[in-house]
This record gives C-alpha cells, structure tokens and sequence, in this order.
C-alpha cells in the first residue's frame, strides 16, 4: 500500500516548481490534491495528470482565498489531511529603493496567504479534529533567507522568518487536535525563480506584471560550489523533503524548521 493511500491533500502555489512537484510526489504516494495555483492554466495541467486531483485557480492573496480553498476541500474529499503551503514568489529590492507596494505584496504571499489558510482549517479542526484520528500534517514552506537573511531579499526574508513563527506557534496549539506542523526552509532550487540567463533577466507575469528573476551562470555555480553536493537542487529534491513530513514515519516530529539547502548554511 501507496503511504498516503486515502489521504487528502492541498497544496498551494502547485502549478509550476516546487508545488507542481509535490503534488506529483503526494499523488504518486496515493493522496488525492487540491492543485492551487494563480494561474488557472498550469493549475488545470497539473490536476489533469494526477489521479483524482482537483484544480482549485485561485489567488491566495484574496481574503477569501483561505476559506474556499478549505471548504473545496471538505465538499469534494469530506475533510483535509495534508496542507502544504507552498506559494509565493520573488520582488527584490535594497531597502532604500522598495516601495511600500513591494513591501506589501512580499508579506502578503509569504506570510498572510499561509495565515489565511490555516486560520479556515483551524477552525474545520476544532469541530473535526480526534485524538484517536491518524495525524494530520501541516508544511509550511520557508526558505534560507528566512533564517540567515539575504542581501535585497529585506522583504522576501522577512514573510520567510515569519513562517517560522507561525510554524512553531501552531505545533504548539495544533498537538490537541493531532496535527503536526513543521516547516521546510529551502536554499536555490531550479525553478524559473532561478533559471538561467546570459545578458537580462529572466521575465515571470504575476498579476499582470513583469517581476525580473533568474541566475547568471556565475550565480549557479556560486550556489553550487557553497553546497557539499556541488549543485542547486531540484523541483523534484525540494518535493521529497516535504514529502518526509506528510508521511507517517514524521508523525512525531512538530514545531521544526528541516533545512533542505544541500548543506548550504549561509
């Protein structure tokens, strides 16, 4: 038998990178997924090739996001097993030149998002949640730059330490109703936040706009050369750690902060 075989699971952010691979990991383990994602057309693409999966397009930074999402997810699957918060993405600034609006939005994708969510299934968890029910599993993503900061990162770093405070806030509250909560802090990863270019930047659209992302080839090989393994790690290395903390052989571990870097302490 799959490890999550009858589970039931949301992740955020799951339409490209590191979502789209942990929903591919939980599904492949025998969970169904609730694939968010802001865009509707990767969200779609990833549900579409996983077994029982569902797209749920949404944009996590509406108030009322939090509390669909969480009843999408008991009308379809009757309850919620396993939520991975996992959106977000990059807008960097030194501080003397980000504007309020960059302040803002980091903060709101990084850390309000997660709120929102969690605050919809805390309150599904306190009239659902029993002692003598299998553990339920909470991952919040976080990154390094949440734990050692990160130059023109001020506001990207800041709703990543936050994480962690909310993190090891509801491993406290969450033990009565059987629900473990962790987080996993990540250095570089290939995704499109740190694809490769040669002369401009790399061009995502978010809500309409252009945010600047990706490496230089000198950035990756610095990345690379600061971990013991001599690489960055992948969508695919990025998923397996959160899976760890999804499957039952966690279920006594809570309120941690898992460093997935390749070693990388800095």
């Amino acid at each position: 038998m799959s490890s999550l075989t009858g589970k039931f699971a949301l992740v955020t952010g799951a339409g490209r990178g590191i979502g789209a691979a942990t929903a591919k990991k939980l599904s492949g383990a025998g969970a169904r997924v609730i694939v968010n994602d802001l865009d509707a057309d990767v969200a779609e693409e990833v549900a579409a090739n996983l077994p029982g999966a569902i797209a749920a397009p949404a944009d996590l930074t509406e108030p009322e996001t939090g509390d669909a999402l969480i009843a999408l997810a008991v009308e379809q699957f009757g309850g919620l097993d396993i939520v991975v918060n996992n959106a977000g993405y990059i807008w960097h600034s030194a501080i003397h030149n980000m504007t309020d609006e960059q302040w803002d939005a980091m903060l709101d994708i990084h850390i309000s998002a997660q709120f929102r969510v969690l605050r919809a299934y805390g309150r599904w968890l306190r009239e659902n949640a029993d002692r003598n029910s299998e553990i339920r599993k909470v991952v919040n993503i976080s990154s390094t730059m949440g734990l050692h900061g990160g130059a023109t990162q001020v506001a990207y770093s800041a709703g990543k330490a936050a994480v962690v405070g909310l993190t090891r806030t509801l491993a406290k509250e969450w033990g009565r109703f059987n629900v473990t909560v962790n987080a996993v802090a990540f250095g570089a990863i290939d995704t499109r936040i740190t694809g490769l270019y040669e002369s401009e930047p790399n061009i995502a659209i978010v809500k309409g706009q252009e945010r600047k992302v990706g490496f230089t080839q000198q950035q990756i090989d610095e990345h690379s050369k600061a971990s013991p393994l001599g690489r960055i790690g992948s969508p695919e290395d990025a998923a397996n750690a959160i899976y760890l903390m999804c499957v039952p052989e966690s279920d006594w571990i809570t309120g941690e902060v898992i460093l997935a870097s390749g070693g990388v302490r800095s």
